[in-house]
């Protein structure tokens, strides 16, 4: 499918869901007013709130994924596997609402480049997101300007993948989190790019319990100690956690007081070392396990 082509050509949306009612209406409902056509592939994780059936009205294909069975890259492998031979597949979780018209127009130029093996958009807090959180996802994202403080950045839930760069390294079933760090990682070593699409928008945040927090981070910290490589200095308390906490807690505060949030700024120690002990934790169960297989 030749960028060209866009306007004549549906482009596989492969979503998956997992009781996303309300959100997901909106969703369904911006992505019938996308400025090409495009083909929606379903994958539902034994929703019991009405998402199921939402779906099945507009949907092209319904695939359950049984409850209790979720794995992430699994899922991702069998959209590829469903979106037929494209030559690219868009993925978009259904609690993402894309922004406006062109969310999927803007996302897909990104394959202008025949060396680009994947691409990812930009995501924005929604109105009742909390100060913190709606912090983390406009530093994460915004303009794309801090994503090179980063060991590797991308995120799964607004993005797309082209077919061949998938065919030689499909998704890694091992993985409960940061399936999509891998796979992007893997990627860039073997040669390919990585593209953000700053104006490819959707709405996407979340607003954490403590425990919810730091029980994300533990699984990120664990699949952060695989996929990468680690000197010993970047694997030490100093350099991965009590640093990082700092300037963490520091940039909250002042981002706080940017907005007079006074009760957030008091929070962020809190939430941060929430964050610290969980992604900690996590990693160091992650050496571990690295440490044991190889």
């Amino acid at each position: 499918m030749a960028l060209s082509s866009l306007k004549g050509d549906a482009v596989p949306v492969v979503t998956r869901s997992r009781n996303d009612m309300p959100l997901i209406e909106d969703t369904l409902e911006m992505l019938e007013k996308q400025s090409v056509p495009l083909s929606l592939i379903a994958f539902d994780n034994d929703s019991q709130d009405g998402t199921k059936e939402l779906l099945q009205k507009h949907a092209q294909q319904v695939h359950r994924v049984a409850a209790g069975t979720y794995v992430p890259g699994r899922v991702l492998n069998r959209g590829m596997e469903a979106s037929g031979d494209s030559e690219w597949v868009v993925f978009l979780n259904s609690d993402c609402t894309p922004a406006d018209a062109f969310w999927l127009e803007e996302l897909v130029q990104g394959f202008e480049d025949q060396h680009t093996g994947a691409v990812f958009g930009r995501q924005m807090p929604r109105d009742d997101c909390s100060t913190l959180f709606a912090k983390d996802t406009e530093y994460t994202f915004g303009d794309g300007s801090r994503q090179k403080y980063w060991k590797h950045c991308f995120s799964m839930a607004s993005s797309a993948v082209r077919r061949s760069c998938w065919e030689q390294m499909p998704f890694s079933t091992e993985l409960q989190y940061s399936e999509d760090i891998d796979w992007t990682w893997r990627a860039v070593q073997s040669g390919w790019k990585i593209r953000y699409m700053a104006e490819s928008r959707v709405y996407h945040s979340h607003n954490y319990t403590l425990s919810q927090f730091a029980r994300r981070h533990r699984g990120e910290g664990a699949a952060e100690a695989v996929i990468f490589p680690w000197s010993s200095w970047e694997r030490s308390f100093l350099r991965y956690s009590l640093l990082p906490y700092m300037r963490q807690v520091a940039s909250d505060v002042r981002y706080c007081m940017k907005y007079r949030d006074v009760l957030q700024a008091c929070y962020a120690p809190v939430l941060r070392f929430a964050q610290l002990a969980g992604r900690r934790r996590g990693f160091i169960e992650g050496i571990k396990m690295k440490e044991k297989g190889s």
